[in-house]
């Protein structure tokens, strides 16, 4: 059957590829991190506040920005399929 495919070259947190797949208009949607590179963890923004609680929310190289514009980004290149 169809299925699409959006990928990130990080690791991305359960939210992100949840919030993706919520707003895609395909039935099947995959989301797909640690491809065609690897920029290390890629946590949300509210993930972003929880300094020490945890090493791949406060251990990355994104701006808090970066989780937004992504998934803007995804939204709009999953209605144009």
């Amino acid at each position: 059957g169809d299925f699409v495919l959006l990928t990130f070259p990080g690791e991305l947190t359960c939210q992100t590829g949840l919030d993706i797949k919520k707003a895609s208009p395909h039935d099947l949607t995959f989301v797909a991190g640690y491809t065609n590179g690897y920029i290390y963890y890629a946590p949300t923004a509210e993930q972003l506040c929880n300094v020490g609680g945890a090493q791949e929310d406060s251990d990355c190289i994104v701006a808090p920005e970066w989780h937004a514009l992504y998934e803007a980004k995804a939204a709009e290149m999953l209605r144009g399929l």
